[in-house]
């Protein structure tokens, strides 16, 4: 059977033509469906629509939406109670959104139906949101060594070994000092706060920590030491900066590179001394204000120029 579509008419006819020889039993219905590049169930259906419908079930029909609304439409009311509820819980989910729902109103609604009925109403969920103005970072870098260190402790395997790494970097050269215990707490931050104020080359004047240690190290390091505790707020990671940046870069560049997760303590700390040495004297930094020197070589720069000044 020569097949003609030039015209709606004729792809009409040609389909009432293949639908009839197969109620008639002279076509196979597969048959049907490879003459008009059909799925044999999408032919099927049609076949049985046209039964029922006649003719107009043949005529194609347009394509997008369909006019109206749907029987099952949320009424006006409900969605506005939804976008209500959405406007004063603002960090709710869907889902947390439908609890809160029902909790308030007594009216069980799918999280699904939230969804659609929010981004319908262009509350959440669409393409076109606010712009969101964020704060311009600020770089910053202090003038002197010692006048600021940031102070904080890694897991760098995660806590499924006993292994915290504390380290503390100067503000203004990027020197470091690090040494690795077997847990967090305030006696070995003392420790650790002892023996960086014997390594450092320069004097501490104050020291800037998360909220983790407790009076006990603060009392010591103003009273015992004679360095100033600094406090970060809750929840601002962006106010010791360069350390939570130094705490990647030792993890990839040492202890995922050169240690082992069997490795000893006193193995870790060897060669933890070790690369801080080459960390502090040969690596070259490239952040704010560190023009590609060392921080040995800034700590000379910095000192010989305010000894200038000074004369």
């Amino acid at each position: 059977m020569p097949l003609r579509r030039q015209t709606q008419e004729e792809l009409i006819a040609m389909k009432k033509e293949i639908i009839n020889k197969c109620l008639r039993k002279e076509l196979k219905c597969f048959e049907g469906a490879q003459l008009l590049q059909m799925h044999p169930k999408s032919f099927s259906r049609l076949k049985s629509r046209y039964q029922k419908e006649g003719e107009t079930a043949l005529m194609p029909k347009k394509p997008g939406p369909k006019q109206g609304s749907p029987k099952n439409r949320t009424p006006e009311w409900l969605e506005d109670k939804v976008v209500d509820l959405a406007f004063r819980h603002r960090s709710l989910g869907p889902l947390p959104l439908s609890e809160a729902l029902q909790e308030e109103a007594g009216i069980n609604l799918n999280q699904a139906t939230i969804y659609r009925i929010l981004k319908r109403k262009k509350q959440r969920y669409f393409r076109d949101y606010p712009p969101i103005v964020r704060q311009e970072k600020k770089l910053y870098c202090l003038d002197l060594p010692g006048e600021e260190l940031q102070m904080d402790g890694c897991y760098p395997y995660g806590r499924s070994r006993k292994l915290v790494a504390f380290s503390a970097i100067d503000d203004c050269s990027r020197y470091v000092w690090g040494n690795c215990y077997d847990k967090e707490n305030a006696l070995n931050a003392i420790k650790f706060a002892t023996e960086l104020v014997r390594r450092a080359p320069f004097k501490i004047q104050a020291i800037r920590v998360d909220n983790r240690y407790g009076k006990l190290f603060k009392e010591y390091c103003e009273n015992i030491l004679g360095i100033e505790i600094i406090v970060n707020d809750a929840y601002c990671p962006t106010q010791n900066g360069k350390i939570e940046r130094y705490n990647r870069t030792v993890k990839y560049k040492f202890f995922w590179a050169y240690c082992s997760f069997s490795d000893s303590l006193e193995t870790l700390n060897y060669k933890y001394h070790l690369w801080l040495n080459y960390y502090n004297y040969e690596r070259r930094h490239g952040g704010y204000k560190m023009n590609r020197m060392t921080p040995a070589q800034k700590i000379a720069s910095t000192l010989l120029f305010s000894t200038s000044n000074t004369l």
